[in-house]
């Protein structure tokens, strides 16, 4: 028993504690003889009741309320989460509002409404700009020219609205000098409205009806701008002063730029002449734009003519050594879209291409793409850039100065701390033409890397250059086979197939003519060397291949004991075989005569630890690379 009313006493905690979450959510009142709906909050069905029918009346499962006379009723909702209660005010129905006229800033109208007991309002919070309105009195006070909402509410939901017209005299606007010395004179101006100019010191500034104003003394008066529309007088203001000397003013602005960068100065004091005093190390525009040369320091002079002539400014600037290299990337046909830049350097020792830093930057039109490379110290660098947008052709990758090739390519011998401005790229162009011309190839890789056999290289972009003019013809990228093809070429004439890809230096294909008797040419075939980073073509004629793909082979793979070399071949060779660790390290290495036909080479395994190793099996200038397990 005692377990049961435990239980019993759970099952109404749990009960009491839904109860208590049910909220009714809606408006929460409405006008006499309108109707609005409320819910539950998380949509539940249940009933629906109010306290005084004769104020408003709601729907038994619909929620919908119905305002019947001015009061207030509390409306119930009972449902599967418990009992909710909402306060539920009825109001009459608004008149329109009376007493709307246009007034002016700092002025105030009273507004009415014949219904009784409901309260002013701006339409929003943010109208507190523009005018204040009193809750109870409906005044309505002029703060800024505008068009505010008041709204009149007499329950919630239930409001009529208008808009004030709030006007006020704009101030107008002063323009010209602040200073004038004493017996001359300067003019200023007015720009909006017709108005009358004063002093509040004639004594040291006087001013014509024109805006001539003329020192008189030393000091300061304040010239003020009358304008006077439908809501009174509106003032603008400019403190003159009155001197008998020449003050040239404060300049202001950095202290020090590095060397090629440029900072503006600017002076308290227009109208003046700037100057540097040593342009070698530092220049100046007359706008007061100052550019940095060479390291060192120049004098900033800003002259001012004045009451006792000449007077000047000055400052001291700083020009600092920089470690950059920086140029842009012009392009023959104007284009607009995303360029690839990189830094690269060249090791003599290793054969190889590496990017030492890389940037994205925007070419816009004639005006090209700057790049900039900072902090790299003192090195030898190619630069090379190539748009990446995804149109079919275009630009061809071009390396500093003009040239697709990296071994023809100008070298920047930089010297840390100084600025190697200037190195533009002029990138290479061609438009395609249609014609009947074919060359494809295949692209595969590992050639001293001793990767797996026939591996090829996947999404190399690959370009059609022509032959005489050195322009990009086509571009495309290989495909999962590591083939790629070019169609439309025209014939009668001669063309280099080259793929690109950072940090290899290209060998292209040896040029290529097509004719109308032979448009075409399919074994264009490259391989990618992965271990000296090049890209080397594979030149043999296209019935002659002695060693291909299809005619060689290694088995049993894996392998313990004996490996067996196959071949198939159209004329007798001879050939190497080397067998390479994953280092590189040359294990073995076997000259043999490969006959005509069908033959094979067994190759003991002795001594050979197990693991992964590569056989390269070159002959008549092409070369086979495998990669096999030994166990």
């Amino acid at each position: 028993m005692k377990k049961l009313l435990t239980l019993c006493m759970a099952l109404l905690g749990i009960f009491l504690t839904t109860r208590s979450s049910a909220t009714i959510f809606g408006t929460a009142g409405v006008c006499v003889g309108s109707t609005t709906t409320l819910t539950d909050s998380a949509g539940a069905t249940g009933t629906w009741s109010s306290s005084t029918p004769s104020i408003a009346t709601v729907g038994l499962t619909s929620g919908i309320v119905t305002g019947v006379a001015p009061g207030a009723t509390t409306i119930t909702f009972t449902g599967p989460a418990g009992v909710a209660t909402m306060l539920f005010t009825v109001g009459a129905v608004p008149a329109p509002i009376g007493g709307s006229v246009p007034f002016c800033v700092g002025s105030s109208i009273t507004l009415t409404n014949s219904v009784s007991g409901g309260t002013w309002a701006l339409f929003s919070s943010g109208l507190s700009y523009y005018a204040s309105v009193g809750a109870s009195t409906g005044v309505v006070t002029g703060v800024h020219g505008g068009y505010p909402n008041i709204i009149y509410r007499t329950a919630p939901g239930c409001s009529v609205g208008v808009t004030v017209t709030i006007n006020e005299t704009p101030a107008d606007s002063i323009g010209g000098a602040s200073t004038v010395c004493v017996g001359s004179t300067t003019t200023i101006t007015s720009y909006f409205m017709p108005g009358t100019w004063s002093s509040s010191n004639p004594l040291v500034a006087s001013i014509s009806s024109t805006g001539v104003v003329t020192g008189v003394s030393a000091g300061t008066a304040i010239i003020t701008r009358t304008t006077t529309g439908s809501c009174g007088p509106a003032y603008a203001t400019l403190l003159m002063t009155v001197t008998t000397t020449t003050f040239p003013g404060t300049i202001t602005g950095a202290s020090s730029l590095p060397v090629g960068s440029s900072t503006l100065l600017s002076s308290s004091v227009s109208g003046g002449t700037w100057s540097s005093s040593i342009p070698s190390v530092a220049t100046i525009s007359t706008m007061g734009s100052v550019t940095g040369v060479s390291p060192g320091t120049a004098v900033i002079s800003y002259a001012v003519t004045g009451c006792t002539g000449l007077a000047y400014a000055t400052t001291t600037v700083t020009v600092t050594t920089t470690d950059c290299i920086t140029g842009r990337v012009y392009f023959m046909t104007p284009y607009t879209g995303p360029v690839k830049v990189w830094l690269i350097k060249y090791n003599p020792t290793t054969l190889m291409l590496t990017a030492v830093d890389s940037l994205s930057v925007t070419a816009l039109g004639t005006a090209g793409a700057f790049y900039s490379f900072c902090g790299m110290g003192t090195d030898s660098f190619r630069i090379k850039a190539r748009d990446t947008s995804t149109t079919g052709f275009g630009h061809v990758p071009t390396y500093h100065n003009w040239t697709a090739f990296w071994n023809s390519a100008n070298v920047v011998y930089h010297t840390s701390g100084i600025l190697d401005s200037g190195k533009n790229i002029n990138m290479l162009y061609g438009a395609a033409t249609s014609g009947p011309g074919f060359i494809a190839g295949n692209v595969t890789m590992g050639a001293n890397k001793g990767t797996a056999d026939a591996v090829p290289a996947v999404n190399m972009l690959m370009y059609c250059i022509n032959n005489t003019t050195g322009a990009i013809m086509q571009k495309t990228y290989t495909n999962a086979s590591g083939h790629y093809s070019f169609s439309n070429l025209p014939v009668g004439q001669s063309y280099k197939i080259y793929p690109e890809l950072i940090n290899y230096a290209t060998t292209p294909y040896p040029p290529i003519t097509l004719t109308s008797s032979a448009s075409s040419m399919t074994a264009a075939h490259f391989e990618q060397h992965t271990l000296s980073h090049t890209i080397t073509p594979i030149v043999s004629a296209v019935n002659d291949n002695t060693l291909t793909a299809e005619y060689v082979s290694v088995y049993p793979n894996p392998v313990s004991g004996v490996l067996n070399v196959q071949w198939s071949i159209n004329k007798a060779a001879t050939g190497n075989i080397n067998l390479t660790d994953m280092a590189g390290r040359s294990l073995m290495a076997v000259d043999v005569d490969m006959n005509a036909g069908t033959g094979t080479k067994a190759l003991s395994l002795a001594g050979i630890a197990p693991g992964i190793y590569a056989v390269r099996i070159s002959a008549d200038g092409v070369t086979k690379n495998v990669m096999i397990q030994v166990q």
